[in-house]
């Protein structure tokens, strides 16, 4: 997880595993254009200022934030609620995927079971 803290997002994407994951694919393309538009409304509504420089893409993500609106906090603030959506998105995502590696575990065990009992 700390690699993340700085944008290195790979150990995740790939560990997760994300990538090649069918049940992962609509909230891994959703939640980053989910929150693009909740940004670009929150900077539309003057809920935060504008961009004005340029961050280095490794400075943490409320940090970075806050660096490229000129300090502006609320950016930050605004990073961490998108956190937060983009939990929300996944959630039901991972809670299925939770419930297939549970079924596939309980036919496992079932089988090794079952082959344990063969052999007795």
């Amino acid at each position: 997880m700390v690699p993340s803290l700085f944008n290195i997002n790979e150990p995740v994407i790939f560990g997760t595993p994300i990538v090649m994951n069918p049940v992962f694919f609509i909230p891994f393309l959703l939640s980053p254009m989910v929150n693009a538009v909740l940004a670009w409304a929150a900077m539309k509504l003057d809920l935060i200022g504008r961009v004005i420089s340029v961050v280095p893409w490794t400075a943490p993500a409320p940090i970075g934030a806050a660096w490229a609106l000129g300090w502006d906090f609320r950016a930050a603030i605004l990073v961490i609620l998108l956190a937060c959506v983009s939990a929300i998105i996944y959630f039901p995502f991972f809670k299925v995927y939770e419930k297939q590696l549970l079924e596939q575990e309980a036919e496992e065990a079932q089988r090794v079971a079952e082959e344990s009992q063969q052999t007795a």
